[in-house]
């Protein structure tokens, strides 16, 4: 099931699209807790946050590699900090998507 802007994102307080799903017959049903494009910066599922290397906690994992978090605290500069990062995500991926293609 799919909710657009159903709730908003645990670190960045932006709303976003939220994804339920059953995984299996007799399971509790699962949904995504934070936006896109904070997996994509701290490289977590969006589901149980998760790291995605190491299978750790965030919290865990930051500590461990003594990783800094480099989101703004404040509101305004939050929202800045995230949409200057989504277009650097667009871009690399246009980015990608030629290199791609050219070496096919």
């Amino acid at each position: 099931m799919k909710e657009r802007y159903g709730q908003e994102c645990k670190i960045c307080n932006r709303p976003f699209t939220i994804f339920r799903w059953c995984p299996g017959a007799r399971m509790r049903f699962k949904k995504t807790e934070i936006c896109q494009t904070c997996s994509k910066l701290k490289n977590v599922c969006q589901t149980c946050l998760l790291d995605l290397e190491f299978g750790l906690p965030v919290q865990v994992r930051d500590e461990a590699l003594q990783i800094t978090d480099k989101i703004p605290k404040g509101q305004v500069n939050k929202e800045y900090f995230t949409q200057n990062t989504e277009a650097e995500v667009k871009k690399l991926k246009v980015f990608l998507l030629i290199k791609i293609r050219i070496s096919f």
